[in-house]
């Protein structure tokens, strides 16, 4: 009796457990934010014309001396040379000519990754001379 009493209590404790550990709900980053870092346009694929508009959804982003997580986007992961972005959209250009990715992550106010990564294949048919995310809407913080 005692042995059933007791892996009866081993068994709730490990329900408690999972239980508590299943409802942090949160996705990561500042907890207020419902959903993942997407790039809503261009489409994935698309041929670009410059400049062109990089739109997006990451949630609640702001400047960083707010404290509020903000975006870093760059191009063909050079993840070293970003831009720094505070809104849901970006103005890019002087990209080469031809196929090149959008890569957008969402960081902390202390440029620490938040988890949350977006990406897309555009193909430029027009452009300037190669560069990385350079456009209206963010603060070059690249090194």
């Amino acid at each position: 009796m005692k042995r059933r009493v007791s892996m009866f209590g081993a068994m709730a404790a490990v329900v408690v457990l999972v239980a508590a550990c299943g409802s942090s709900g949160g996705t990561g980053g500042s907890g207020d934010d419902a959903g993942k870092l997407t790039i809503t346009s261009p489409k994935d694929g698309a041929s670009v014309q410059q400049p062109f508009t990089l739109k997006f959804d990451a949630g609640d982003i702001g400047a960083t001396d707010t404290g509020k997580d903000h975006v870093h986007i760059f191009i063909d992961g050079k993840e070293t040379d970003y831009t720094v972005v505070t809104k849901s959209s970006f103005v890019i250009k002087g990209v080469s000519k031809g196929e090149h990715t959008i890569n957008v992550t969402k960081q902390h106010a202390d440029h620490s990754p938040a988890g949350d990564k977006a990406e897309i294949e555009v193909n430029v048919t027009d452009g300037g001379a190669p560069s990385s995310s350079t456009g209206d809407g963010g603060t070059d913080y690249g090194y």
